[in-house]
């Protein structure tokens, strides 16, 4: 009986460390004219899906060189971070680039803050995501 016991025990434990490492967690940059624009339904549909088929996504260590490259001439700008299960297959990586191949969801939304600019007119990452 005690095995048993240790064997549920040691499946459970199992299970619930898959479950927390199991999401991915990334990051995605839009401008507050782009998300009110591009969102119908509560599916934002950057022009990026119409363009290359995806939403581009990042790690949160490369969010601020995208920030101040390709978004330093947005007049407001947010950070959304978005977790998305495992086995979702419209997630691909391709090497280090995660790519969404479908409009955002918005519920899949776990936190959005907005970017403010430091003394020098660069971004600064929001505080919640330091």
């Amino acid at each position: 009986m005690k095995f048993y016991l240790s064997l549920v025990l040691l499946i459970t434990s199992i299970s619930a460390a898959t479950a927390s490492i199991a999401d991915t967690t990334l990051y995605h940059i839009v401008s507050q004219k782009e998300l009110q624009t591009l969102t119908q339904d509560n599916i934002y549909s950057p022009l990026s899906i119409e363009l290359e088929g995806y939403i581009h996504f990042s790690k949160l260590e490369l969010i601020m060189s995208y920030a101040n490259d390709a978004y330093i001439d947005r007049e407001v700008l947010f950070l959304l971070e978005v977790t998305f299960d495992d086995d979702d297959e419209d997630l691909r990586w391709i090497g280090d680039n995660p790519d969404y191949y479908r409009g955002l969801d918005l519920t899949k939304v776990g936190r959005k803050a907005e970017f403010t600019r430091n003394q020098h007119g660069l971004w600064v990452l929001p505080k919640v995501f330091q």
